[in-house]
């Protein structure tokens, strides 16, 4: 509040002023007419009006401002909005893909040490194989060594045949012949 400033004000004698209070006290109202009533009712009635249209106005023209405001908000808040989104899905990419990058080597790497101790075990599983069987031939020479195998005995094949019979496995046989000696 400010405050007021004596030095400014109207060099108005101190005697006027009350004279002129005076006069105001001792001067009464007069009564209204009713047509004096009505004529105040209906500039009463006017100045309310005009007041609320001057409101409304005023309300009309805080809200204009308010949404210009909220869309110039909204026009500068879009971009970088805009701006920041497109810098978020980027990122998001280049981490979906530094993840993928990185799955996809950790499962080679997985594949690879899969298929190193495969093929360990298969290089494993042959030497010793090669090895068990160098064994059991060395021992087998040996065992051959300490226990010779006999010869195998001579088999005699009797084959009798009926006197009755010229035929012998399919062969016809004749009698002997008196002119060789042989038979």
């Amino acid at each position: 509040m400010a405050d007021f400033d004596f030095d400014d004000a109207d060099d108005t004698p101190d005697e006027v002023v009350r004279g002129v209070a005076a006069d105001i006290r001792a001067a009464a109202l007069k009564e209204l007419t009713p047509e004096e009533i009505a004529l105040r009712e209906v500039e009463r009635e006017a100045r309310l009006e005009l007041c609320r249209q001057q409101q409304e106005q005023w309300r009309h023209e805080i809200e204009q401002k308010e949404a210009a405001r909220v869309a110039q908000e909204q026009a500068e808040w879009l971009p970088e909005h805009r701006q920041l989104e497109a810098i978020r899905q980027r990122d998001r990419a280049a981490e979906i893909e530094r993840l993928t990058t990185q799955r996809t080597l950790s499962a080679l790497r997985l594949s690879a040490a899969r298929q190193d101790t495969f093929e360990r075990d298969v290089r494993t599983s042959h030497a010793n194989a090669v090895r068990q069987q160098n064994i059991s031939h060395i021992l087998g020479e040996i065992n051959a060594m300490a226990n010779p195998v006999p010869p195998p005995e001579p088999t005699v094949v009797v084959v009798e045949a009926d006197p009755q019979d010229d035929e012998f496995c399919g062969v016809k046989v004749t009698g002997p012949n008196p002119r060789r000696s042989w038979w």
